[in-house]
């Protein structure tokens, strides 16, 4: 099966995602990988792959749906 991916632009060229945190994600957060398993909602700013924000962890992928469809992503 495929990795979930859901995502929408948002404000001022920022880009709100639920998916898995990939090695380069984690790498631009800053965020200690060890525990990177499951599905994340981040912020991404613009073009640039080192503005990522981590702003919640997500335990399942029925979790990741519902807070999907509830932010309106797709």
């Amino acid at each position: 099966m495929d990795a979930l991916y859901l995502s929408t632009d948002s404000r001022d060229d920022t880009r709100l995602c639920i998916a898995p945190l990939t090695r380069q994600l984690i790498l631009s957060t800053g965020e200690d990988a060890a525990d990177a398993a499951g599905y994340f909602l981040f912020e991404r700013q613009g073009d640039d792959p080192h503005d990522v924000q981590i702003l919640a962890r997500v335990t399942s992928e029925e979790a990741a749906l519902k807070l999907g469809r509830l932010l309106n992503l797709r």
